[in-house]
């Protein structure tokens, strides 16, 4: 009994480091791969503080912000105040006898310092300008917060649209290096064939222009893969890594939600049309705004104000301490504009037309979005019916090449006719792979035409990728 404990804990301190061996070499990999290689998420995350157009908006928008503490100090009190000093130095002459006869005032130079300070305090008691100025500021700053998740939904196209651009320029240079091998073991045979005097020359020429064709094409490929990849530079400040592929094992869903429903989510939370209702009650409040200046304003005053001269009167020869004078005012000030020459009507005229035009600009763009979606979601069901037929299309383009090589080797076929059967099968891959990118492309063209596109969707869309 003893025994068989004994060889029973044995088994499982072994199966236990067993389990550690294989999670130590599980997580090595996970992190040398992810060392190595980024995903949409990662370039998204990386993009989001190197990106210079979100970055420029973040600005904006913080700037924006500070037209609320602005729109506030309408309503509140202004205080300003004065200080001055002067040196004076004058000289008069005297024509009449009377001036001259006075004691005091018969000198004709006067050389004096005078001083003199002020304050006052303005509190605004009744400005519908300010109110209405206050109100257009509200809608400014809602109007800054959704152009800035507009410019991160932005983010998130740009990288989704590069990120499939470059994943397809990676693929092309793939299938033309499996065209090109399988063009040289056809140009092998066809030069055996051809040694053996089983057919003529033409074939294996014919192989040859092939071969050099695909040599040319992989050159503008490479070349397109290295400007994806630099166009992702430009996103998040470094060159990408290895990047996931889309897993050939997932397959995809199609969408069940019907198109009306989509249309009305957009109605309710596309950000173009939310930004042009903010442009509405911006020209709204813009009216009432320019008719304000029909309306009085009424304000509060209470002012101080000391100055005196320093050296007596001035020009005469009894010299003092100087005069002084001193004034305080407590009191309400009404200011009521009576007439422009027309200008305040004329602006609100304007402002009216402008609104208007702003209301029609709205109109015509909820029928754009309108369209927007309803492409974005015909595609997307497209997409899906494009890739169960290029599906099946990939399977009969390798049986067809399958059967034109058996064929060729039993000289019923040439080898013009293997290549284009090579050329249908690599076309057919060519296809099924971008129907899969415009899938995943198309998803996020309809969620951001609709308004909702979030970090949770690109997450989503991340579980189709895989590293290759």
């Amino acid at each position: 009994m003893v025994e068989v404990k004994l060889i029973a804990n044995l088994n499982f301190i072994k199966l236990l480091k067993n389990i550690i061996i294989f999670l130590t070499y599980f997580f090595s990999i996970f992190q040398s791969v992810a060392a190595d290689g980024n995903d949409l998420v990662d370039i998204y995350l990386k993009a989001l503080t190197n990106d210079a157009l979100l970055a420029s908006m973040k600005f904006e928008n913080q700037a924006t912000q500070e037209l609320i503490s602005q729109g506030r100090s309408l309503f509140l009190p202004s205080i300003s105040a004065t200080l001055g000093y002067d040196q004076n130095n004058n000289e008069r002459k005297i024509l009449t006898t009377a001036i001259s006869s006075n004691v005091l005032l018969s000198g004709n130079k006067a050389d004096y310092r005078s001083y003199d300070y002020g304050i006052t305090i303005k509190q605004p008691l009744f400005n519908y300008g300010a109110f209405q100025q206050y109100k257009q500021i509200l809608s400014q700053t809602s109007l800054s917060e959704k152009k800035l998740i507009q410019a991160q939904q932005d983010l998130m196209y740009r990288v989704s649209l590069v990120y499939f651009e470059t994943l397809m320029a990676r693929d092309q240079i793939g299938l033309l290096d499996a065209q090109k091998k399988a063009i040289n073991g056809q140009l092998l045979e066809s030069k055996a064939l051809y040694n053996a005097g089983l057919i003529s020359i033409t074939d294996v020429k014919e192989a040859e222009t092939k071969s050099s064709m695909i040599d040319a094409q992989s050159i503008a490929a490479k070349q397109k893969f290295k400007i994806k990849n630099y166009q992702i530079e430009s996103l998040t400040g470094e060159l990408p890594k290895k990047i996931k592929g889309i897993n050939s094992a997932i397959s995809f869903v199609e969408i069940e939600d019907i198109l009306e429903n989509w249309i009305g989510l957009a109605r309710e939370n596309n950000l173009e049309l939310k930004i042009k209702q903010d442009e509405i009650k911006i020209a709204g409040s813009e009216i009432n705004l320019r008719q304000s200046d029909h309306y009085p304003t009424i304000d509060a005053i209470a002012s101080r104000s000391r100055n005196w001269d320093k050296g007596g009167y001035p020009y005469g020869t009894i010299q003092n301490e100087g005069a002084r004078s001193f004034s305080d005012i407590l009191g309400v000030q009404i200011n009521i504009p009576i007439f422009q020459g027309g200008f305040t009507s004329s602006r609100v005229r304007e402002a009216q037309q402008l609104k208007l035009k702003t209301i029609k600009d709205a109109e015509y763009l909820q029928r754009q979005v309108e369209l927007k979606v309803r492409e974005n979601y015909l595609n997307l069901q497209a997409n899906f019916a494009e890739i169960e037929a290029y599906q099946q299309a990939l399977i009969s383009a390798k049986l067809q090449l399958e059967a034109t090589q058996l064929a060729f080797k039993e000289g019923l076929r040439n080898s013009v006719e293997v290549l284009v059967a090579q050329q249908v099968l690599f076309n057919a891959q060519r296809d099924l792979l971008k129907s899969r990118y415009n899938y995943l492309m198309n998803i996020i063209n309809l969620k951001l035409s609709v308004g909702i596109l979030a970090f949770d969707d690109l997450k989503e869309i991340n579980q189709y990728l895989s590293y290759k």
